[in-house]
């Protein structure tokens, strides 16, 4: 079992790495449908995350990438940033940066949607529910954007 459990982590890997940006598209759709029961932080961080994937993997994915070379591409965008990520496909797509792209309200409260998600993993904080909804809706509007950019459909069904 622990041998299993230690393989597993690298075996998502390779699987995200691979897959299509319309694969992820449809697991984070549903990893998004789940999440509905998810109340405060912990949401943040799901929806947060569901930005992450989609970016990494239009970005790994991207025009004149060959297919055989997915899985070095994810290694080397693993650890980078939300935002730049959000930031490289947006380049790579020729269109506007983020905070001409998107609505600018929810850009903002997108990029600061990133920096509680970072605050709520790693300092075991939460989010007022004062804040939260502005901070969920952002990015989820974000989230939209980058389907709508990426031609992957017309509107993603978020749960919210």
């Amino acid at each position: 079992m622990n041998a299993e459990l230690l393989e597993h982590p690298d075996e998502l890997q390779r699987t995200y790495a691979v897959a299509t940006p319309a694969a992820r598209l449809r697991a984070i759709k549903q990893r998004l449908a789940s999440a509905h029961g998810e109340l405060g932080s912990a949401r943040l961080v799901t929806v947060v995350s569901a930005v992450e994937a989609l970016a990494r993997s239009l970005v790994v994915h991207s025009a004149g990438r060959p297919a055989s070379t997915a899985e070095m591409r994810h290694r080397q965008f693993r650890t980078t940033g939300v935002i730049e990520l959000v930031e490289e496909v947006l380049r790579l797509r020729g269109a506007a940066r983020g905070l001409q792209h998107f609505d600018r309200d929810d850009w903002e409260l997108f990029e600061v949607a990133t920096v509680y998600r970072e605050l709520i993993v790693h300092e075991c904080t939460t989010v007022g529910p004062d804040r939260l909804p502005h901070l969920v809706r952002a990015t989820e509007a974000v989230l939209r954007g980058l389907v709508a950019l990426a031609g992957l459909e017309a509107t993603p069904k978020v749960v919210g």
